[in-house]
């Protein structure tokens, strides 16, 4: 996975009970996206946006600018309907911690 992947994984979205499959069921359909683990899955399909992790990281909505706020606004309440409180794996299968421990590494400790 790349580094959007582990980060979202680090702060929302654990995989619990080591059931993989069951969180990549539940990312496809939060997100409503397919993720594929080899190229030849995608030959069953007619039209095929192939795009990276990175670049669905990136993505910015194309349409109006309250379609916009409307997309973001699904995607970060979708991820806190998901924050991690300690329990369950990341991509590395290591054990996650607490949203908030990950902010703290990413940021700092410091509050204003």
């Amino acid at each position: 996975g790349s580094w959007p992947m582990h980060l979202i994984l680090d702060m929302w979205m654990a995989v619990h009970d080591g059931d993989f499959a069951a969180w990549r069921a539940f990312m496809e359909q939060s997100f409503c996206i397919r993720t594929f683990d080899s190229l030849e899955e995608t030959e069953q399909y007619k039209k095929v946006i192939h795009m990276e992790t990175r670049d669905l990281f990136m993505y910015r909505n194309k349409g109006p600018l309250n379609q916009y706020i409307e997309f973001q606004g699904h995607i970060i309440r979708t991820l806190f309907r998901s924050y991690n409180n300690g329990i369950g794996l990341n991509m590395r299968k290591q054990p996650v911690k607490d949203m908030c421990s990950v902010l703290n590494a990413i940021f700092g400790n410091e509050q204003h």
